[in-house]
């Protein structure tokens, strides 16, 4: 496979599972009714990371995999519940994908 392939595969990749992830986020604190701090406190690692996701910075990637280890880490936990929603189940999901993508493209502009 061509490294260009490979560089806007998983940049698409991370930019897809990124939007999804924010979607995923709201509209599980909004069937938790959570007030609107909690929606700050939330979303407001990921909001951060959206300039250089749009110009695809390895630095950015690098750093947002840091961040999402605590999604991660959030989500295994909502997911280890007795009955899981499938919100949950869809945030670790994503989360991970997003985690491997982004790293993949990281590594992949490393190299070339």
């Amino acid at each position: 496979m061509d490294t260009n392939l490979k560089l806007t595969t998983s940049l698409s990749i991370t930019r897809v599972c990124y939007v999804l992830l924010l979607l995923v986020l709201s509209a599980n604190l909004w069937l938790q009714s959570q007030p609107s701090v909690i929606y700050f406190i939330v979303l407001t690692p990921l909001v951060i990371f959206i300039p250089g996701i749009i110009s695809g910075s390895v630095r950015t990637l690098i750093w947002m995999g840091f961040v999402l280890l605590v999604y991660f880490a959030s989500s295994v936990y909502g997911v280890s519940k007795p009955q899981p929603l499938t919100l949950d189940i869809a945030e670790l999901i994503l989360t991970v994908i997003l985690f491997c993508a982004s790293m993949y493209h990281a590594r992949i502009r490393q190299l070339a």
